[in-house]
């Protein structure tokens, strides 16, 4: 006979008995019966079954995490002494005891978690942690966010700290499983070594680690990205939830400062809360470092950056500028142009490799020219053009990708002449900004016509391109641009990224072929055809998304997005100016990105967009283009709440999209018809979805079948008629999965979860609840992500597991706190509510419950497929737990409660409180 319960999950291993075994049998043998001995004292006096021996391991249960905790470290203290090594996982969750063995979920997590620690430690799970933190006689470290084999949501770990117990250094784990970091953790690949900055990074790591903004300040061409690049590998290892580096090249305005930090960072848009409030929500009080490259452009952002810093008290922030912030936080490190040997110097050539400069410029010269060496011969002629460029990395990198053609001797004759011409002017600007302007100047001017003007409509991209790209915007008809780039990349004009796929320039070249182009008169048309390519390519990013390459298509809009933003700029502006056809182009190219927008959680830039172009279409055309405007207008106001101004929207998309028979666009706004009628006419919507599954069916269109169809289950979910829900879901997420289609088959494998827990099947409904939390992770939809997680919350609750549903509500907090929906933190904190309820908390049940009705109301992301509000029935049993003065003291304190204040009391429960 079996039975369920919520208990703790001890999972242990003798580390090394199989090895030893081979070595000394008999000692073997000998340290297993010690470890075995002490596994059987400490589980007998602290309340634990060992369930199973498992060799040199065990897998037990304990009636709580404090009790396996206190017994685990009794365990390493005995067999520690007996020099026996053993390491320990343990996990509070439900399980299904059956004679002689534990099955269920929280099974493997533990099994997982001992895998993760190390000899002589003891690991538990966050929600064996929950359970112990505030008993004073058990210490944990935080050990990071991970994501463990074959479970669905990541877990945070922790090491016990106690006497005679092993906490393991963070960097210790790495390669156990995937780190989860609470900021996008994305540094560029170098694609060549950095050289003769070891003593500058030293001081960096110095300094960031006492202030909480360093500011990397020297000339253009110095190496501050570069630097900035190796510092921040350096350091991350000590900043676990994340190191992020946010390239401002292309930020020229004050006011696009925070928007590029918060776009870097996937911080979501929300109405009612400014970017920076967003910024700060994801980091709070996180361990992160922040890389600010090229500050220089947008200097009076400074006080957001001092903000920034004041409001995280463990964010660390390193920029790179020309010139320093002046913030009071901030500690300027000037990086100098790399170490040059004097006019004097005759050393040998071994001595000349130990100057930076001169290391560099052989290392670049090899990697031009792989036969290059410094010899006594060329040694002179190698010094002083290192000397004559100042030893500004950039400049000795444009130099040396000349050694294909010239010899040292021949490059300095030439450099010096040019460099005599082109420093002869003005000198009001720093000589070595002269210098590296006219290095630059240069190169240029020994580029061929054709590299000349391919370098210049090159400026035109947005944080880089493909070579696809560069062929569509930058070639005349029929030209070839393959050996132009490639002689561009030769001659350190451009970059190519740490794979070969992407081109970049860097910033100082940038805004040099900048200055070209508008000297060529080339700019307007250089953007308008830049911003035809990146309206193809979002078509490509639709039709992906809409087909068999839903992650390949994201990807592709992530890397892009900068390029999409200056596409829709160009049509804009060009529409604006009366050009009919560009604005045509742009509600398009918006009616394109709708679902990408979606899921990316960028509502309110989908809705600035599509409203924008709609305006600008002053005769009101019915045309495609305005159609598909209108789509991806409506669901942003769908999406924000808007719901009946989403309705007539999406009726107005559909109306065009029938006169001018085009059929896509009346597939996908008739399906959205039917969800925009979710709460006012349920047949009127399910008539809508059944015309859009029939009409997709019929054009062989089978994303949009597949999507009406889960639209059409939940409508008939909340319309009660289950058994039809639960065929409309199948049918839907048959289509999905052959599709690849995850964030279809998210919201199928979600609706099939409700309709399992309405059932009473606890294990089928998580089950399908952790497939859908999958297919939104893996899609990278976070709203979803947040309502899966308080759906699965309830289910826990409904099912008399309290912690863990404590546990995911927190979750999903966090989750809706990402997309910044008041209103979904709100719906999670009545979970809270009806937790501490069931925990027998009734007056902080009441005051969350409170809090909760002032929250749920208010703006924010709207997801939640039904009108029901859940957990009441647990907060009127407690409210009957009290005096109707006492309830209504509680319910009149919660209303006053900020959003933290009530977490705060549904994170620690008061003893004091319970009745």
């Amino acid at each position: 006979m079996s039975n369920r319960r919520s208990v703790a999950v001890m999972f242990t291993d003798m580390v090394g008995y199989t090895a030893l075994m081979e070595a000394d049998e008999r000692l073997a043998i000998d340290k297993r019966d010690r470890y075995m001995r002490a596994l059987d004292s400490q589980h007998d006096a602290f309340g634990g079954s060992i369930i199973q021996r498992l060799g040199d391991g065990s897998m037990s249960m304990f009636p709580s995490s404090l009790d396996a905790v206190r017994a685990a470290v009794a365990i390493q203290r005995d067999v520690g002494a007996q020099d026996v090594p053993v390491r320990i996982g343990i996990h509070a969750g439900e399980v299904i005891v059956e004679p002689e063995r534990l099955t269920g979920l929280a099974v493997n997590i533990a099994a997982r978690i001992e895998s993760f620690a190390v000899p002589g430690g003891v690991m538990v799970s966050d929600s064996a942690y929950d359970e112990i933190k505030n008993w004073g006689d058990v210490g944990a470290v935080h050990l990071g966010r991970f994501r463990l084999k074959n479970v669905g949501r990541p877990f945070e770990l922790y090491g016990i700290s106690a006497d005679g117990v092993l906490v393991p250094d963070p960097s210790a784990l790495e390669g156990k499983g995937e780190r989860f970091a609470s900021l996008p953790s994305n540094l560029p690949e170098p694609v060549a070594p950095l050289v003769g900055r070891t003593a500058d990074l030293a001081s960096l790591v110095d300094l960031v680690r006492e202030h909480r903004v360093v500011t990397v300040t020297g000339p253009g061409g110095v190496g501050k990205t570069r630097t900035l690049i190796e510092l921040g590998r350096l350091l991350a290892p000590e900043f676990l939830d994340g190191v992020a580096f946010i390239a401002l090249s292309d930020v020229s305005e004050a006011a696009d400062f925070l928007p590029a930090v918060a776009d870097a960072l996937d911080v979501k848009e929300a109405e009612g809360r400014t970017l920076a409030d967003g910024i700060v929500s994801l980091i709070g009080d996180r361990k992160a470092l922040l890389l600010l490259d090229n500050l220089e452009q947008v200097m009076s952002a400074a006080p957001e950056v001092a903000e920034l810093a004041m409001s995280c008290p463990e964010l660390r922030i390193v920029a790179t500028s020309r010139t320093p912030l002046k913030i009071a936080a901030e500690s300027e490190y000037p990086l100098d142009p790399l170490a040059l040997p004097t006019s004097s110097d005759t050393e040998s050539t071994e001595s000349l490799l130990r100057f930076a400069a001169i290391a560099l410029f052989v290392e670049r010269a090899r990697s031009t020219r792989g036969s290059f060496e410094l010899t006594p011969e060329n040694a002179r002629a190698v010094a002083a053009v290192c000397r004559r460029l100042d030893g500004l990395p950039l400049a000795l990198e444009l130099a040396a990708a000349r050694l294909r053609l010239l010899s040292p001797e021949a490059l300095l004759e030439r450099l010096d002449h040019s460099l005599d011409v082109l420093t002869s002017g003005p000198r009001d600007n720093p000589e070595r900004q002269q210098t590296l302007r006219a290095t630059i100047d240069w190169s240029h001017s020994l580029l061929e016509e054709s590299e000349r003007r391919l370098f210049r409509r090159m400026a035109v991209f947005a944080g880089g391109c493909t070579f696809a790209d560069v062929e569509a915007v930058c070639a005349d008809p029929g030209e070839a641009v393959l050996d132009g780039l490639e002689s561009l990349v030769d001659k350190a004009l451009l970059q190519t990224d740490g794979q070969g796929d992407r081109l970049r320039m860097l910033q100082t070249i940038g805004e040099y072929a900048r200055e070209c182009l508008m000297t060529a008169g080339e700019a307007g048309d250089v953007a308008l055809r830049h911003a035809r390519r990146y309206a193809e390519l979002a078509r490509q990013i639709r039709d992906d998304l809409e087909g068999a390459d839903q992650i390949g298509a994201l990807e592709r809009g992530i890397a892009e997005e900068g390029n999409l933003q200056a596409a829709l700029d160009t049509l804009l502006a060009a529409a604006k100016d009366g050009d009919a056809t560009a604005c045509e182009e742009g509600m398009q190219l918006c009616g394109d990105l709708w679902l990408y927008w979606h899921i990316r959680g960028k509502n309110i830039t989908a809705r600035e967009y599509a409203l924008s172009f709609l305006d600008g279409d002053t005769g009101s055309s019915r045309t495609v283009g305005r159609a598909g405007a209108l789509v991806t207008a409506g669901l942003a106001s769908w999406t924000l709440g808007q719901f009946e101004r989403a309705n007539g929207e999406w009726a107005e998309a559909y109306r065009i999209a029938a006169e001018c028979e085009a059929d896509r666009e009346c597939c996908i706004a008739a399906f959205l018809m039917g969800l925009g009628l979710l709460g006012f006419d349920l047949d009127a919507g399910l008539r809508w979805t059944r015309e859009s599954i029939e009409r997709s069916r019929t054009l062989g269109f089978a994303w949009a079948e597949g999507f009406a169809s889960t639209l059409d289950g939940i409508l008939h979910s909340v319309a009660g008629d289950l058994e039809t829900a639960q065929t409309r879901y199948s049918q839907a997420l048959e289509i999905q999965h052959r599709m690849g289609d995850e964030e279809g088959a998210g919201l199928s494998l979600g609706g099939l979860a409700q309709l399992a827990a309405s059932r009473g099947d606890l294990p089928s409904a998580l089950h399908l609840y952790l497939q859908s939390l999958a297919a939104f992770e893996a899609i990278g939809d976070r709203a979803e992500e947040a309502r899966i997680l308080s759906e699965m919350a309830w289910t826990h609750l409904r099912h008399e597991n309290p912690p863990l549903a404590r546990r995911t509500f927190f979750d999903s907090v966090q989750a809706y706190t990402d997309v910044a929906s008041v209103r979904g933190v709100g719906l999670s904190l009545i979970g809270l509510a009806a937790t501490e309820a069931v925990e027998y908390r009734p007056k902080n049940a009441l005051q969350i419950a409170a809090a909760a009705e002032v929250y749920a109301h208010q703006e924010g992301i709207v997801n939640v497929y039904s009108d029901d509000t859940p957990g009441r029935e647990f907060v009127d049993r407690a409210r009957a737990a009290l005096s109707a003065d006492d309830a209504a003291r509680a319910t009149e304190a919660g209303r006053k409660l900020t959003i933290k204040e009530a977490l705060d009391l549904a994170r620690i429960p008061e003893e004091s409180a319970a009745v």
